[in-house]
C-alpha cells in the first residue's frame, strides 16, 4: 500500500471512530432526579447498575435540567406533588396524582425517536419503588414492555421478624446455638446491615423488627443505672446443647460467662452511634425499625442496683421505664 492510500485508510478509520463515539453518546441513556433524596438516589443507583450490567451508559442530571433532556432513552424520577407537576410540564403531559403513601405512577412517552420513562411518586418511598420497577425492567430486558401504571401498596407495612444476637450477655430467644454465637459479630458489622437493608428495599419490605430478650444494656446508657451499660461485644466459647428452657429464663448460664471472648472492642457510645447509623440507613431506604422485647428478662443487668427478674420488684420496673425512655431519646428514628 502506498503512503497516500495508507493515509486515506487511517483518516477513514479515525472518522469512523469519531462517528461511532458520537452515535454512542447520542444513544446513551440519561437520568433526571433529585440526588438529595436518599430513597430516590438508591433507585437511581439501581437503574445505573442495571444499565451497566447490560453494557449501557448513563448520564445523570438534576430535575432542573429536564427541559434540556437529550439521549435516546430518558429516565425521570420525581418525588412529591411539586416535582411531579414541574417534571410533567417539562415532558408535556398531564401530571399524574398518585394517592397515598408509597404510591407512584409510571408514564411512558415516545416522541421524536426518544423514549422517556417517568416515575412520579407521592412521596420518596413511592418514587423509590417506581424506580426499582424501572431498574428491574432494564435488568430483565423488558423495558420496551414497561407500560403506563398507577400503583399503590396492597399492604402498607411489610416487614420481617429478626432475632438479634447482640451479645452472650444480652441474648435473643434463639441464641442457645453455635450458629447464633457465630452471628454475634455480624450484628455489629455495618457491611452486613448495608447489604441486608438494601435487599429488604429491593424486595419492597418497609418494616424491620429486631427482637431481643433484653437489649437495653447493649443499646443505651441509662443515667440512673450507668453500670448496666455494656462495653465491648462478647460471645461464649462454651459449646451449646439442647437442655435450654424454651421459656428463655436460662439463656445466660454462669458457665457461658466463665469462658467468653471479645469479638469487637466498642464503648457503649460507639454502640449507640452504630445503631443510629443502622437506623438512618434503613430510614434512607424507606424502612422503619422497631425493637421488641419479651416479658421481663434482666440479662446483663441482674444483680446491679437491686435489679432482679421479679415483676414485683419496683426497682426492676423503674429500670425498665428508664430504659424505654432512653431508647426513645437516644434513637429518634426508632419506630
Amino acid at each position: 500500500m502506498n503512503p497516500v492510500s495508507l493515509k486515506r485508510v487511517l483518516f477513514a478509520v479515525a472518522l469512523f471512530g469519531l462517528w461511532s463515539a458520537a452515535a454512542g453518546a447520542q444513544a446513551q441513556s440519561t437520568l433526571y432526579y433529585d440526588s438529595a433524596i436518599p430513597q430516590v438516589s438508591f433507585a437511581a443507583a439501581e437503574i445505573r447498575s442495571a444499565l451497566s450490567g447490560r453494557g449501557g451508559g448513563l448520564s445523570e442530571h438534576g430535575l432542573a435540567e429536564l427541559p434540556k433532556a437529550s439521549g435516546q432513552t430518558v429516565f425521570v424520577l420525581a418525588s412529591g406533588a411539586d416535582a411531579t407537576n414541574t417534571a410533567a410540564k417539562a415532558l408535556g403531559i398531564d401530571a399524574p396524582k398518585p394517592a397515598g403513601v408509597q404510591a407512584y405512577a409510571i408514564r411512558r412517552i415516545v416522541r421524536g425517536g426518544r423514549t422517556t420513562i417517568a416515575v412520579f411518586g407521592a412521596d420518596a418511598a413511592g418514587t423509590m419503588y417506581g424506580g426499582l420497577d424501572v431498574a428491574e425492567a432494564v435488568r430483565f430486558g423488558t423495558l420496551d414492555r414497561l407500560a403506563d401504571a398507577d400503583c399503590a401498596p396492597h399492604i402498607e407495612k411489610r416487614g420481617i421478624k429478626f432475632n438479634v444476637p447482640l451479645d452472650v450477655r444480652t441474648p435473643s430467644y434463639s441464641d442457645n446455638s453455635d450458629a447464633a454465637q457465630a452471628n454475634i459479630p455480624e450484628m455489629w458489622s455495618f457491611d452486613f446491615w448495608r447489604e441486608f437493608i438494601d435487599e429488604l428495599a429491593r424486595n419492597r419490605f418497609n418494616v424491620l423488627t429486631l427482637w431481643n430478650l433484653h437489649p437495653f444494656p447493649s443499646l443505651v446508657k441509662v443515667p440512673e443505672y450507668p453500670d448496666v451499660a455494656l462495653d465491648d461485644v462478647m460471645r461464649t466459647r462454651v459449646p451449646m446443647d439442647d437442655t435450654y428452657s424454651h421459656s428463655g429464663s436460662d439463656m445466660v448460664r454462669p458457665e457461658l460467662l466463665a469462658d467468653v471472648e471479645v469479638v469487637k472492642r466498642m464503648t457503649i457510645g460507639e454502640k449507640i452511634r452504630f445503631w443510629r447509623d443502622v437506623m438512618q440507613y434503613a430510614h434512607d431506604r424507606g424502612i422503619e425499625v422497631y425493637w421488641f422485647t419479651w416479658n421481663i428478662f434482666t440479662f446483663g443487668a441482674e444483680g446491679k442496683y437491686g435489679i432482679t427478674p421479679s415483676r414485683d420488684n419496683p426497682t426492676t420496673l423503674d429500670y425498665f421505664r428508664a430504659s424505654v425512655r432512653e431508647m426513645v431519646l437516644t434513637y429518634p428514628l426508632l419506630a
